[in-house]
This record gives structure tokens, C-alpha cells and sequence, in this order.
């Protein structure tokens, strides 16, 4: 099986963290995460739905079953990109968002 490439997903949350990092309403950051994410899924999706268009196969010569079955394999990695890409963006916004709230009350607790 091949492996989902990570590399949309990550540069679209480099992109959103850049955009929101000095948002203060939390649920309107929320917001563009969740959307940020199905962006991300999409174009994950449509990234590899391209490699796969464009690698030409063998079977087109003898159509079969085993193309079928290779259409459905085709979808079913298409779709767990997409999921992959979506998880990736909120993991990183909700690991960052934890990195600051530690980092905030770590330096507002008083030195003594």
C-alpha cells in the first residue's frame, strides 16, 4: 500500500497557524481550523487522485476484473487521504494550541 503524502496537509497548516496565530475569539479560530482542514483533505485528495490519473496501467490493453478492483482500491486511498489530511491539520492546530496555553501560564505563574 502506498503511503498518503503529507506534504498539502502540512503546508496548509503552516499557512493557518500563520493567518490565526494572534487570534484572540477562540470559536471563530475553531472555525477556519475545521475549514482549513477540509480544504486540506480536499486538496489531498485531489493531489492524489492526480498521481493515480496519471499513472497509465497496463490493464487499459485487457480490461478485467482485477481493474475493478483496482478502481475501488484506488478510491478507498483517495478517501483515506483526505481523512489523513484533515487529522493532520486539526492535530497540529490542537498541539499548538496546547504548546501556548502551557507556555502562557508557565511564564504568568509569579517567580519565587
Amino acid at each position: 500500500m502506498p503511503q498518503v503524502p503529507i506534504l498539502i496537509p502540512l503546508i496548509v497548516a503552516g499557512a493557518f497557524l500563520g493567518s490565526v496565530w494572534s487570534g484572540k475569539d477562540l470559536s471563530a479560530v475553531w472555525k477556519k481550523a475545521v475549514l482549513a482542514a477540509v480544504v486540506s483533505g480536499i486538496l489531498n485528495a485531489g493531489y492524489v487522485w492526480s498521481l493515480a490519473s496519471l499513472k497509465i496501467s497496463t490493464a487499459e490493453v485487457l480490461p478485467s476484473v482485477g481493474q475493478v478492483s483496482q478502481t475501488s482500491n484506488n478510491l478507498g486511498f483517495i478517501a483515506s487521504s483526505s481523512i489523513t489530511a484533515f487529522l493532520i491539520v486539526l492535530t497540529i492546530y490542537t498541539s499548538a494550541l496546547g504548546m501556548m496555553r502551557y507556555r502562557r501560564g508557565k511564564t504568568l505563574e509569579p517567580e519565587q
